[in-house]
């Protein structure tokens, strides 16, 4: 799987570089996340995406576009002394995210996008109110997810991004090591809300 994953990615990878033309530039924003199967629910963690893109047009109505971004995800519960649950946990999963999404543009100010993205895990760490975790089970070193959002023209280089994503594959198996057919362990979730900044001037051309 990762190795057809990785062919397609460098096939288009290799046909942006090599288009006649093709932009470039910055992503920058917050995300919200979770974790299923920690008995946890919402999207608690806040964190940090930035990072770079490229695309190029395939057609009238669609580009390519593909990313490479810093993602910072997790879960979080606060404790909250008032009501007598002095429970915290928190957890923390930085990425390096490349996703590959195929964008349709509906008109010129609204893009529907959707694709996959593979992830390499940088960090992890568990805490709870005693502290940080020793690993109960390690995460998984790369997770895939498919991205599914939208983005929304501001002015001429500067556009808005909402985008949600879930990992296909279990970013960690249950502590228990057991699977329940289609829950094969904690899989994450994340909205993503970032401004992209596309570089000024012409197109650059390939050489």
């Amino acid at each position: 799987m990762w190795k057809s994953f990785f062919t397609v990615l460098l096939v288009v990878v290799t046909g942006v570089v090599s288009a006649q033309q093709f932009k470039a530039g910055i992503t920058a924003g917050v995300s919200a996340t979770q974790i299923s199967g920690d008995q946890l629910s919402g999207f608690n963690k806040a964190g940090i995406v930035a990072g770079g893109f490229v695309s190029t047009t395939l057609s009238p109505k669609f580009d390519m576009a593909m990313s490479i971004l810093y993602f910072q995800k997790g879960s979080k519960k606060n404790s909250d002394p008032e009501k007598e649950d002095y429970v915290y946990y928190r957890l923390r999963l930085n990425y390096f995210e490349i996703p590959l999404l195929l964008q349709w543009k509906y008109n010129n100010k609204l893009i529907f996008e959707a694709g996959p993205s593979a992830g390499v895990l940088l960090s992890s760490e568990e805490e709870d109110e005693y502290g940080v975790l020793p690993s109960r089970r390690p995460f998984e070193d790369m997770e895939i997810a498919a991205h599914l959002g939208m983005n929304v023209s501001i002015v001429k280089q500067l556009s808005f991004t909402a985008r949600m994503s879930n990992s296909i594959l279990a970013v960690r198996k249950h502590v228990s090591g057991e699977d329940y057919r289609f829950n094969k362990g904690q899989y994450s979730s994340c909205l993503l809300f970032a401004l992209q900044y596309k570089f000024s001037g012409k197109s650059a051309s390939a050489e």
